[in-house]
């Protein structure tokens, strides 16, 4: 079941977003700097986020959004080198800090699960975006660079977070304190990224992964992301509890009676999100 773009392309910005009746994509969109990010960037970020927030609030088969970079010089390249000669003050720089940690955490809060597909680079900063997302494709010939350390500073958008959540503190420390430069092929086998593809291909695999879960029950895969979030931070006994909830919300729905239906009427199961 292929997706259609329903809302509209945006075709102006330096954050673009492409509705689709299932599957959304979002684009950082300043390819002639690597997609860095600046002020103006957080602030259209959080409106496009909150623009996603409405489609999948408003659209009950919506199934994913797919986060990319425009062009293939990187994926996100970090915050923006002239932006930052332009501080004037550690106000000022907490104030981006803390704008670019709420935008990540609105995305990272979408009720649909949000891939990334990485056809450039991820450097400093844009790791952290790629943390955001609950899946990340890569293409083969780009790279994480970590070098953080290098440059005398230490993540401000909330990696260090979700970086231990991928691969441990141990690993994080190692990664972030020897400023590593980390291939696709690595970055597959430490965990840091779920797929790598041929150049020019990481969208197509994202979207693909997308219109996949698109094909599933909304409400499962939407209570999925919820559930294994939940799992990640709460004891056993709470896991279980919040397990067994959802599981009853579920087996009420329409579309399970339409799952069994389709199974037992050998067809393609037809569900609407309800």
């Amino acid at each position: 079941m292929s997706s259609r773009v329903i809302g509209g392309r945006d075709t102006e910005g330096v954050v673009l977003v492409e509705i689709g009746d299932r599957v959304s994509v979002l684009t950082f969109n300043r390819p002639g700097v690597g997609n860095a990010v600046t002020p103006e960037v957080i602030a259209q970020l959080s409106r496009a986020v909150q623009r996603l927030r409405e489609w999948a609030a408003a659209t009950p088969v919506a199934a994913a959004v797919v986060v990319t970079g425009a062009g293939n010089r990187a994926f996100v390249s970090g915050a923006d080198l002239r932006y930052l000669e332009s501080v004037e003050s550690p106000e000022e720089m907490g104030s981006f800090s803390q704008t670019m940690q709420e935008a990540l955490a609105e995305l990272e809060d979408l009720p649909v699960p949000v891939i990334a597909a990485l056809e450039g680079p991820a450097l400093g900063g844009g790791t952290e975006v790629a943390w955001a997302c609950d899946l990340r494709v890569m293409a083969r010939n780009a790279y994480l660079s970590f070098k953080y350390a290098r440059v005398g500073v230490v993540p401000g958008w909330g990696g260090c977070r979700r970086l231990v959540s991928l691969v441990g503190r141990s690993r994080a420390l190692l990664l972030m304190a020897t400023a590593a430069e980390v291939s696709a092929e690595e970055a597959f086998r430490l965990g840091l990224v779920n797929r790598v593809v041929e150049p020019g291909e990481a969208l197509a695999a994202a979207r693909g992964w997308a219109e996949e879960m698109a094909a599933f029950a909304p409400l499962s895969v939407r209570e999925l992301k919820r559930l294994l979030r939940h799992a990640a931070s709460a004891d056993r006994e709470a896991s279980a509890a919040e397990e067994t909830l959802a599981f009853v919300r579920l087996w009420a729905s329409e579309d399970h009676k339409e799952g069994l239906r389709s199974l037992s009427e050998r067809r393609v199961p037809r569900f609407q999100g309800r």
